[in-house]
């Protein structure tokens, strides 16, 4: 009859390692993103204020300079 051998393995505990990003990498990039959206919507009320500057423009007459008051 064979003889039963003992193993003496050792079973490494595997973890799972998630390398979270730091907190000060979130918070530059969340006031990153906060910036670049204020800049954008300064940049789109500018176009859209321009153009309806130009469109009342449009529609209101003006001769040389003088203005026409309605009574």
């Amino acid at each position: 009859m064979k003889k039963k051998h003992i193993s003496h393995r050792k079973h490494h505990v595997v973890r799972a390692s998630s390398h979270a990003p730091k907190e000060g990498y979130l918070v530059v990039v969340r006031s990153w993103m906060l910036l670049v959206m204020f800049a954008l919507m300064l940049g789109l009320g500018a176009v859209v204020g321009t153009y309806l500057n130009t469109q009342s423009a449009a529609n209101t007459p003006a001769v040389a300079g003088v203005q026409a008051e309605a009574k």
